[in-house]
């Protein structure tokens, strides 16, 4: 897929696919989202077996 194609596939624009692709580190968590849903991709978030610091609540 071009990248054009995908810009139009995700609904964001071509800049924003070149920047994502390039590293960017600041790009917008949503629009990456709606990238990787438009590929196809899913994401899933996991927490932690022990919390941070070997805190409990």
């Amino acid at each position: 897929m071009r990248q054009d194609e995908l810009a139009g596939a995700a609904g964001v624009g071509l800049r924003f696919i070149v920047e994502l692709e390039g590293g960017k580190p600041t790009v917008q968590l949503g629009k990456t989202l709606q990238v990787l849903f438009a590929l196809g991709c899913s994401v899933e978030i996991t927490p932690p077996l022990e919390p941070l610091g070997g805190r409990r609540p």
